[in-house]
């Protein structure tokens, strides 16, 4: 997936059809990503005069742990994007995120690893049961909660609950 621009300038003002498979041996240092399926970009690439524009289209399935049961699971990603490369930018521009400097090859493997890596979630399960609780902590109903509220007194005016328990007492007395 790379041109040189004097090879699309032969191109200039056409479009050229994109339709090329990659496989990426790893796509990311992220500890759930197990491992990705070959990718498929297709996409149409528009060569102007000094800037050449591609739409694109990824397809691909990525390895991922599940965040609950650490099971492997096959996330599918669909990913369009229209991506920009300019002759006169520079490293050093700050340009649009869909813009990309160029100066002898078009390279594309980068912009797809990148759109991947974007477009990846960040929690993925496919576990529909809720947790029921951790060493630490547990879940419980509104109600369980409200009940707890109400049997909870303060340290600090523990004796004032103990003064008015006995006023109490007296009073039925």
């Amino acid at each position: 997936m790379r041109w040189s621009l004097t090879q699309l300038k032969k191109f200039s003002n056409e479009s050229i059809a994109v339709n090329e498979k990659i496989q990426f041996k790893e796509i990311t240092d992220r500890k759930d990503v197990v491992s990705i399926n070959e990718t498929s970009v297709e996409g149409e690439m528009h060569v102007g005069s000094r800037r050449i524009g591609i739409d694109l289209t990824i397809d691909t399935v990525v390895n991922m742990l599940d965040s609950r049961t650490s099971e492997n699971i096959e996330v599918p990603l669909h990913i369009e994007s229209y991506e920009e490369f300019d002759e006169d930018a520079e490293e050093t521009d700050e340009l649009d995120e869909n813009v990309h400097p160029v100066t002898h090859t078009l390279d594309l493997e980068p912009v797809v690893r990148e759109l991947i890596v974007v477009n990846l979630p960040l929690v993925v399960t496919e576990s529909d049961e809720v947790p029921a609780g951790g060493s630490t902590w547990s879940v419980m109903t509104e109600e369980e909660l409200e009940d707890e509220e109400e049997q909870k007194v303060d340290p600090r005016l523990s004796k004032l609950q103990s003064l008015l328990e006995s006023d109490n007492e007296n009073k039925e007395d």
